[in-house]
């Protein structure tokens, strides 16, 4: 299977338009959505492209403003998609117990008067929040953790020998025995540069690829 991996486009559906049928080009079969999507407009496209998808801050916050149709999908979201070699995730794969849908994240904000960060820490923050989801991975017995949030592509991987390092190439081939954790970009508002960004992993020979597209 060959998967675009795309997250936070807050709304901008021409942006998103422009992604999707790129990503097609390239030859993507399965369109996954990290979260922060947006209004209406942007639903109605990922739901046209048959999008699997993990819910965001923004879903858990917004999706009593949306259509019905959309709120219904929506609800069905999960926090966590797990498929082939890698787990994706908006934020990060760890919350308390038993929060399952965008309305039990709500009501547990609202009971316990946490901040966002508690259910959507940003994995860019320090170097224990990075390791957290590297011991996601290993528990979890899976290579790659997709997530999106922070805004901005970053990759770390992490090899047998225990060296953890950031990786600077655009393309990169997912190496046995490692772990690697993805920040995919924002198709919408990126906050490291003038594009719209996404991943494209090919899962049958195992590549990954980070695509910026000059789209303002």
């Amino acid at each position: 299977m060959r998967y675009a991996i795309l997250s936070d486009i807050h709304g901008r559906s021409e942006k998103l338009t422009v992604v999707l049928g790129e990503a097609r080009a390239r030859g993507a079969e399965q369109i996954l959505s990290l979260g922060d999507a947006g209004g209406d407009d942007c639903l109605s496209l990922l739901s046209q492209a048959k999008t699997l998808a993990a819910f965001g801050n923004y879903e858990v916050s917004g999706w009593r403003r949306l259509k019905p149709e959309h709120q219904a999908w929506v609800r069905s979201w999960s926090p966590l998609v797990v498929v082939d070699d890698f787990l994706a995730v908006h934020a990060a794969p760890w919350w308390p117990a038993g929060l399952r849908t965008v309305e039990d994240f709500g009501q547990w904000l609202r009971r316990t008067h946490q901040p966002w960060t508690a259910l959507f820490p940003y994995l860019s923050a320090d170097d224990d929040t990075l390791w957290q989801a590297l011991v996601a991975l290993e528990r979890a017995g899976k290579a790659i953790l997709f997530h999106g949030h922070t805004h901005r592509q970053a990759v770390w991987s992490w090899d047998p020998a225990g060296c953890l390092r950031p990786v600077h190439a655009s393309t990169l081939a997912i190496e046995p025995g490692c772990r690697y954790v993805v920040g995919v970009g924002s198709v919408g508002v990126p906050e490291d540069g003038a594009w719209a960004a996404y991943a494209l992993y090919d899962a049958s020979v195992r590549q990954l690829e980070l695509i910026r597209l000059s789209i303002r």
